[in-house]
């Protein structure tokens, strides 16, 4: 957002930001370079304890509905394919045994012979596909990679018949509900020291035996990395001026997880390049600033352009109450609908501020006593994603926060069936008053009516700004 991470952040919340998950699931979701993973995250210890908390932590999902989030495990979600690959991450932090118990575990709790036996949606078979692999011993954590990550399978034998006419075979004739470890393998007879298989190896026709235990061997492999697809890259960079907006002046801040390449930046609004200058400390700017910044590489290489523009507040007015905005939809914070950044017809391009099922309130306090001729707010109306104008709008005023007077009440009588995303500006004149503190009330209509696919579901207010002029 702006060039930089959304704030506020929780990686257990649902939003728009990700498809069908959260940032707990999506954060691994990294198949094709695991060990930049691990470095990202600070090492393998870090790697492994984060892992853990994946599988572990008592945080529960927030944010919006998602159906498709099922089969949770702490954060680790089995029932959509984002998740589907993670237990077996553990193979490249040198601890097997705790893949192999992710794996049998989700084997055991989340697979049950009944007609709602599986725990999540079976979207092309990706379920069932991921059991008969994970049941066999083995499974592609990068798709079309060569390799075949080891897990601890359920069956003694399997034979697979492949369509040269060779048979690959997996043994494992000391599994049993506690042997689930394995405690070493051999190929075609001859010890095998990786945690993977290959496409070759099934390919060729053989015997893979693994010699299945109860207890933990993470000694029984060697350590292996990720089979990168990609080489390093010149990093996007993420700008953070603590805000789209400020008041005064702002610290900035360039970072980018380049390993390579120097960060150039401008401050003018124009496309840096090498000749621009080059990022090494925080930097304060006073006023509306548009910042450019990419990543340059002794080769040349360049990433895209990241741009914020960071706007100096053109009033000090503050929201002193407000009715509670949802976390996903918070328009910048609590100054959010008083900032001057107007939303657009993207109910989720960070301007709005959204209430669900209630009555949006807010207190604007002026900061002094002011001379008011018109009150209003804009609104949004996005019906198909369950966002509609309120159905009423009321003003008050005063001058000490506590005694109000109303000024202003109205209907904004905005079709409900209309469905194309619309954005307005509701504004009403009033007899000329002076007043420090302006609060306004937009009610909801209830519940959505019965044309509606949401029908029953409770409504969206999305409001951004609060205009007083």
């Amino acid at each position: 957002m702006n060039g930089g991470f959304i704030m506020p952040f929780a990686p257990q919340e649902v939003t728009f930001h990700f498809t069908e998950g959260n940032s707990w699931q999506y954060s691994f979701f990294v198949p094709h370079d695991v060990n930049r993973v691990i470095q990202l995250m600070g090492g393998t210890e870090k790697f492994v304890a984060k892992l853990d908390e994946l599988f572990t932590t008592e945080t529960k999902l927030s944010g919006r509905e998602q159906p498709d989030i099922t089969g949770l495990m702490g954060q680790y979600a089995h029932g959509n394919e984002p998740s589907h690959h993670i237990a077996y991450l553990y193979n490249y932090a040198a601890v097997p045994s705790k893949t192999q118990a992710r794996v049998r575990r989700i084997m055991d709790e989340f697979y049950k012979p009944t007609p709602d036996g599986l725990i999540g949606n079976e979207d092309c078979g990706q379920m069932s596909a991921w059991y008969v692999l994970s049941a066999s011993g083995f499974y592609p954590v990068l798709p079309g990679d060569q390799r075949y990550d080891l897990g601890s399978p359920i069956f003694k034998e399997v034979t697979y018949n492949l369509e040269n006419g060779k048979k690959f075979i997996v043994r494992a004739p000391k599994v049993s509900a506690s042997n689930i470890y394995i405690r070493s393998a051999k190929w075609n007879g001859q010890r095998h020291l990786e945690s993977y298989i290959t496409q070759d190896h099934i390919m060729a026709g053989g015997v893979l035996e693994l010699d299945m235990s109860p207890t933990p061997n993470d000694k029984a492999f060697n350590a292996h990395s990720s089979s990168s697809v990609f080489q390093d890259q010149a990093a996007v960079p993420a700008i953070d001026g603590g805000g789209r907006v400020f008041e005064g002046s702002t610290v900035v801040s360039l970072a980018s997880t380049s390993r390579i390449g120097k960060i150039h930046y401008t401050l003018d609004g124009s496309e840096p390049s090498s000749t621009s200058l080059v990022y090494t400390a925080p930097f304060r700017i006073g006023n509306t600033t548009t910042v450019k910044a990419m990543v340059i590489d002794g080769a040349g290489h360049r990433s895209r352009v990241a741009e914020a523009i960071f706007r100096k507040r053109s009033n000090d007015w503050k929201v002193v109450s407000n009715s509670g905005y949802s976390t996903q939809y918070t328009g910048g914070g609590d100054e959010g609908i008083v900032d001057t950044i107007r939303g657009t017809a993207n109910f989720a391009s960070g301007e709005w501020q959204g209430y669900q099922g209630k009555t949006f309130e807010a207190v604007i306090d002026l900061r002094r006593e002011t001379e008011i001729k018109e009150v209003g707010a804009g609104f949004l109306q996005s019906a198909r994603s369950w966002i509609w104008m309120p159905d009423r709008v009321e003003f008050d005023v005063s001058t000490d926060g506590l005694s109000f007077t109303k000024v202003a009440d109205f209907k904004p009588a905005f079709p409900q069936e209309e469905m194309n995303p619309a954005v307005r500006d509701f504004v009403r004149p009033i007899p000329t008053t002076r007043a420090r503190y302006v609060r306004i009330r937009a009610h909801n209509f209830g519940k959505i009516p019965a044309w509606h696919p949401g029908a029953g579901g409770d409504p969206w207010i999305f409001v951004d700004e609060v205009i007083v002029r």
